[in-house]
């Protein structure tokens, strides 16, 4: 059975750092591209005037006019870089800064072998110490980005131990040893601080997708707040109308002139307005759980039961608050049971005589 393809384009990432990981790394590497590109051409302009003692004014003129195109170079691309697309691959700026980096250690390389001193030991001294405080002192500056450093220290002080101890005045076993032992360490040093910011790069990404993921998740409940406050707001005017609604129709139950009374599913008087107190004499308390038949004379008390059922009107006798017969019609609206409602039916009175205190229709 054949696995399913994998939809979509495929991953971006290959091996290496992430494009956000790199952006990071070499962003903190131009950080410190100008002052170090500042630092080095000021050194070579002394050391220009160093080999211009000793005599040496060729090979100075032509050592400093290499070490100006780097610096030139250098330069240029510090100030693409910052006018640069913001969508450019930073890879290909981080080639650009090793790029010149190993110039700058081939250019340091040249001064501590080919035209390195002959004579005058603060000469010698100098070169060495120049070499020694670049290869050491640029970790922090070129650490952020893999071989970035190393581009600079392997050419400039590798270069430097094998002529000064192994080639300028016989074999020094020890010493050069020694050299280039500390030539490793400063590749080595450059190396764990390359790896500690990589770590605090990558902290610092999933700190930003982190505090977008809750931006985010910020945004979606803000938008669900007010829904649910839309919701209620419509939910409190809606109950707000159903009050208003239920209040206009108890006060057009209660005032109304014609008696009205509501009874249950059985025929049992519930309640009653005004106007049917007046007309049987009885207050609604007492006549609440009477049967409706009891109101009415003779054969009419079958109507309960036709009027639970279905909307009608029929001529009706009933009887008054005296005992005596009054004929008048009745309405009947059935009421329909619900989950939150029992049955029933609601009965209203009109086309009663004036003498009784009622209106008539």
């Amino acid at each position: 059975m054949q696995k399913p393809e994998p939809s979509g384009p495929p991953p971006l990432e290959g091996p290496g750092p992430s494009p956000g990981l790199r952006a990071l790394q070499v962003d903190e590497l131009y950080r410190y591209a100008p002052a170090a590109a500042v630092f080095s051409y000021l050194v070579a302009v002394l050391t220009l005037g160093v080999l211009v003692d000793i005599g040496d004014n060729t090979g100075g003129v032509v050592w400093f006019l290499g070490a100006t195109a780097i610096a030139v170079f250098r330069f240029i691309g510090v100030i693409l870089y910052r006018r640069r697309d913001p969508g450019s691959n930073p890879a290909f700026w981080g080639h650009l800064a090793i790029a010149a980096n190993l110039a700058a250690g081939i250019q340091w390389g040249l001064l501590g072998t080919v035209l390195f001193p002959e004579q005058r030991t603060y000469a010698q001294l100098y070169v060495v110490l120049v070499i020694t405080c670049f290869v050491g002192g640029s970790i922090v500056a070129y650490a952020p980005l893999r071989w970035a450093h190393e581009a600079l220290a392997i050419p400039a002080g590798v270069p430097l131990a094998v002529n000064l101890f192994f080639l300028q005045d016989g074999v020094h076993m020890y010493a050069g040893l020694a050299a280039l032992g500390f030539c490793a360490a400063v590749v080595y040093y450059a190396r764990m601080h390359n790896r500690h910011l990589e770590k605090t790069f990558r902290l610092q990404i999933d700190r930003d997708e982190l505090n977008a993921l809750v931006s985010i998740v910020n945004q979606k409940l803000e938008e669900q707040n007010r829904e649910l406050a839309h919701r209620l707001a419509m939910r409190g005017v809606s109950a707000a109308n159903a009050r208003e609604i239920a209040d206009r129709m108890v006060a057009l139950f209660e005032g109304s002139p014609l008696p009205q009374i509501e009874c249950d599913a059985h025929g049992n008087v519930i309640t009653c307005n005004a106007a049917a107190e007046r007309l049987f004499g009885e207050r609604r308390e007492e006549l609440a759980g009477r049967p409706l038949r009891a109101l009415f004379a003779g054969a009419d008390a079958g109507l309960v039961d036709e009027g639970t059922q279905r909307a009608m009107t029929a001529e009706v006798t009933v009887r008054g608050a005296g005992g005596e017969a009054l004929s008048c019609r009745a309405s009947f609206t059935p009421v329909p049971a619900t989950a939150d409602r029992l049955g029933g039916f609601g009965l209203t009175l009109h086309g009663l005589p004036v003498a009784v205190g009622l209106a008539s229709p």
